[in-house]
């Protein structure tokens, strides 16, 4: 395996992830990995062909340790600031804190290392001179961010609101005609814009660097094209930068992991490690539409996956999950779901505390 990059995808459009809701009015502010998966797979076989997608690609991952790459899902970021999922068990046995927890959907990356290393994370500020932050809790309470965050987000503060706005949901109204009558009927479609500056972030290991190229080839296609829904439309466009990304490993020995990525357990003893003690996840429920000119017109079959932010009672491993075949009855070639979890170390927490 080759260093981990870091993808910052600037969007020059709205975008929109198709989220569970009535019609399209509910929208993501994050791309799962297998929806980026997915994407990628499609601008390859575009660029390189079927038999590249088929034997180059996709096969390698039925082949332990041969695998192209390992991706995130695609979250967050305000200047350099990176934002990760919320470790869904909270770092405290507090009630009241667990209450609040569970309202946040991101926090930075010096938080996320806190709660790696079992310190004490903080929902409050602590006392200070009034250009010191006044609360940690921003964008409508979803964002914690370290009080050493503050000032690296003073640029994306909007002082009408007085809280931190790195992206916003609207609910535009559209039209469609009826073929044969021409009737008109309203309905509401969800989009997702960044503020200047912000965007999404994901990461990439790959198991060779002589797949970066290609790699690099279709995000930039991708982001011509567009990424997720109504790209007809002009929605999901954006230009991309490279960085390279690391993970501060905690200095205590791990004995769990928080994935990255949705995870499906490939076998029985995977699928064990959720009961295990200390275990706390959420699942969610992938399906969609297949994207090949040949079987546009099919839904793929459902599956329920582990959601980013789960952490799993089990020390950390690599190729943990699976790439699985969902292809529906009648379609001409497989469907593949991606299902492999990007997992990062920690311990699970016990004497840790929130102040």
């Amino acid at each position: 395996m080759t260093g981990m990059v870091a993808y910052y995808l600037a969007f020059r459009a709205p975008l929109h992830i198709g989220e569970r809701g009535i019609g399209q009015e509910e929208t993501r502010e994050f791309i799962p990995a297998d929806t980026l998966f997915s994407a990628i797979c499609s601008i390859w076989r575009l660029l390189y062909g079927v038999d590249s997608l088929s034997n180059n690609l996709l096969a390698r991952y039925q082949d332990a340790g041969r695998e192209p790459f390992f991706l995130t899902s695609a979250f967050p970021f305000a200047s350099a600031l990176r934002f990760y999922p919320k470790p869904l068990r909270p770092p405290t046995n507090d009630t009241e804190t667990a209450k609040r927890w569970k309202g946040i959907r991101w926090v930075s990356e010096r938080v996320l290392a806190q709660y790696l290393r079992g310190e004490t994370i903080a929902l409050e500020p602590p006392p200070g001179p009034p250009m010191e932050p006044s609360r940690l809790l921003l964008q409508e309470g979803e964002i914690l961010i370290h009080p050493d965050d503050w000032h690296t987000l003073q640029n994306h503060w909007d002082y009408e609101q007085d809280d931190l706005v790195i992206y916003r949901r609207a609910v535009v109204p559209r039209v469609t005609l009826d073929r044969i009558t021409n009737a008109s009927q309203i309905w509401q479609f969800g989009e997702v814009h960044f503020a200047q500056g912000c965007g999404l972030w994901f990461g990439v290991q790959f198991g060779e660097a002589s797949f970066q190229p290609q790699f690099e080839a279709c995000l930039r296609l991708l982001g011509d094209t567009g990424l997720g829904g109504e790209r007809g439309a002009g929605r999901g466009l954006f230009t991309f930068a490279r960085r390279e990304w690391t993970i501060e490993s905690p200095k205590q020995p791990v004995n769990a992991f928080i994935t990255l990525s949705p995870w499906l357990p490939a076998n029985e003893e995977q699928r064990n490690w959720l009961r295990a003690d200390g275990s706390a996840y959420q699942l969610t429920l992938k399906r969609g539409w297949l994207g090949s000119p040949e079987a546009n017109n099919l839904r793929r079959k459902e599956v329920w996956m582990v959601a980013e932010g789960s952490l799993i009672a089990h020390p950390p491993e690599f190729r943990l999950g699976q790439l699985i075949d969902l292809r529906p009855d009648h379609a001409p070639h497989p469907a593949y779901r991606y299902g492999y979890a990007f997992p990062i170390g920690t311990t699970v927490p016990s004497t840790s505390g929130v102040k």
